[in-house]
């Protein structure tokens, strides 16, 4: 007996099934061809970016280590340590020269809680170890030759990448010179690790291996993956895709240092099966709408698609045109994947601005840690270079200078009397007046501290602060006799905010004035040691001094402060 056919329901139903499954195969297969190629673009754009960040970052870390290495070799102590060490070693017997190298690790100790790094090594200028300070110095024991190998950013670079047996360390170094000579080296160094790896990709939302003699050392991937990355640095290829452990990689090289590389990549089959298994969706819902609404919801889906991704693109053209990171890029709505790339696009440039805000302010902490350690070496200044500080800056707020002028003003203020590092205890802590070697020994202390900030290039602005802060107006003060408003705004200043700290300081040879005493020797002396504008904007702006606002020069009453200082005080009271 003859099958009976099917019924034409049946035929139509399948014909339809079979045509729509055609067709949904057919558009699925382009979607996930032009998926992946779309998957591999944002992965390409993404890594562009990230290299562009890791720049910046590598940029800041170099600066920030030869920053450190530059304030640490600055350190009187330290540096006279050294300077003692290569002058004296080639005529001591083996125990005084041991004593020799331990004065120096014992200075180097003392600075290093300031300094985040894995190692602080100091060599002389035949490469033996004086001192080896942080977490891996155990690898260079003090006295015997520091072995290793080191390959600068370039030839007259003074940061690179060391190498040390079977670590790899981002090292920045300076020589220590004794005039014309050089007898030592400062190594500032971090080591270079899966930590290291670690920390870099999750500022750049990327797998991250680092690369040294054309194999991977360290990173985020797989041991597996990184076997076969291998291969892929053997044949000299710097971008493009890879399949690492069985998965296909979008890889660009980020930064070289030295002879090490830096790489970061992306899967591509992570972020292509995302994507389709959301096509899929899709495509299920045009499938219930047959083919004429499965082609409306292919060409809507291409335009959902395009769209944000033109206009992703136009906000970062415009976000690269201006430089300006605040506002973050506004997620479009449209799709996962768009809103990741933005999303870690924005990560991206908040990572950055963290950086940066981390620089500024390690920058700021050695600054006030030189303030400290500077006050510290007499209990009856302690404090004073931050009240100094604080004084100047209400002084400036008074005067309405602008933010910048303010900072600058703040910072300076701290640093103002740095140069006292270089002056003997014997003479800063003296308890009664000083001869006049020991005043011209204490006047050289401008001078000696803005040839300390010059080697320094982030302390520049302050520099005239430090080395003005004596100058008077009737050209009768130091170092260069500066007349008037030759001496610039903010050591003028800080001259006033310096001088009233001190008379209303206790010392070891006379007690502390009063508020009100001091402000009238400001005023009695205003005009030839102290500009009369900035003791009145001092007035103003001390709120415990408030009731005095009415004795400002252009009044009838400012003559009257004379009458509140003592007959007995007389202006020779030291306030350098």
């Amino acid at each position: 007996m003859r099958a009976s056919p099917p019924s034409l329901l049946v035929r139509t139903l399948s014909v339809t099934v079979i045509g729509v499954a055609l067709v949904l195969s057919l558009i699925f297969i382009v979607l996930s061809v032009n998926t992946r190629r779309q998957v591999r673009r944002n992965v390409a754009a993404t890594l562009e970016s990230t290299q562009r960040v890791v720049a910046e970052l590598e940029s800041l870390r170099q600066r920030q280590l030869q920053a450190q290495a530059a304030i640490l070799i600055e350190n009187p102590t330290l540096k006279a340590a050294v300077e003692t060490y290569a002058a004296e070693a080639g005529f001591v017997d083996d125990g005084h020269r041991i004593d020799l190298v331990a004065t120096v690790d014992n200075e180097l100790r003392k600075l290093a809680a300031y300094v985040d790094a894995d190692v602080i090594l100091l060599v002389d200028h035949q490469n033996q170890a004086l001192a080896a300070v942080g977490r891996l110095a155990s690898q260079w024991p003090r006295g015997a030759r520091a072995d290793f190998t080191i390959h600068p950013v370039s030839p007259l670079a003074s940061d690179g990448i060391l190498h040390a047996a079977d670590r790899v360390y981002r090292s920045a170094w300076v020589d220590v010179r004794l005039q014309d000579r050089a007898i030592g080296r400062l190594y500032v160094s971090t080591l270079i690790s899966d930590t290291y790896a670690s920390d870099l990709g999750h500022i750049a939302n990327a797998q991250i291996a680092v690369v040294d003699g054309g194999r991977v050392i360290s990173g985020t991937l797989s041991a597996a993956a990184a076997r076969d990355f291998d291969r892929v640095v053997a044949a000299r290829h710097h971008e493009g895709t890879a399949d690492l452990n069985g998965e296909s990689f979008a890889f660009r090289r980020l930064v070289t240092v030295g002879d090490v590389s830096f790489y970061a990549l992306g899967s591509i089959d992570a972020l292509s099966r995302a994507a389709t298994t959301a096509a899929l969706r899709t495509l299920a819902l045009v499938g219930l709408g047959a083919m004429l609404l499965g082609f409306a919801g292919s060409v809507w889906l291409a335009q959902t698609i395009a769209r944000p991704i033109g206009q992703l693109s136009k906000s970062i053209e415009e976000l690269a045109a201006t430089h300006d990171l605040r506002d973050p890029l506004a997620a479009s709505g449209t799709s996962r994947e768009l809103d990741a790339l933005t999303d870690t696009f924005n990560g991206l440039m908040l990572s950055l601005s963290t950086a940066e805000r981390a620089t500024d302010a390690a920058y700021t902490g050695a600054i006030r840690a030189l303030a400290a350690a500077l006050d510290a070496r007499d209990p009856y200044t302690a404090g004073h270079s931050e009240r100094v500080s604080v004084l100047a800056v209400a002084i400036g707020q008074t005067l309405r200078l602008d933010a910048g002028a303010l900072e600058v003003l703040r910072l300076g203020a701290l640093l103002h009397d740095i140069g006292k590092i270089g002056v003997p205890d014997a003479v800063l802590r003296k308890p009664g007046p000083l001869t006049e070697a020991e005043q011209q020994q204490i006047r050289q202390h401008p001078a000696l501290g803005a040839r300390i900030l010059r080697s320094v290039p982030f302390l520049a602005p302050h520099i005239p602060i430090v080395e003005l802060h004596h100058e008077r107006p009737d050209g009768r003060g130091y170092p260069y006799g500066l007349v008037s408003e030759a001496t610039p705004l903010a050591a003028r200043i800080v001259h006033v905010a310096d001088a009233y700290d001190a008379m209303t300081s206790a010392r070891a040879y006379r007690a502390a004035r009063s508020d009100t005493a001091a402000l009238a020797e400001l005023w009695r002396c205003a005009g030839s040691e102290f500009e009369a504008a900035i003791v009145g904007a001092l007035a103003r702006s001390h709120r415990e001094l408030a009731q005095l606002d009415a004795l400002d020069p252009v009044d009838d009453a400012a003559p009257a402060m004379a009458d509140l200082v003592p007959s007995a005080y007389q202006p020779a009271d030291r306030l350098v």
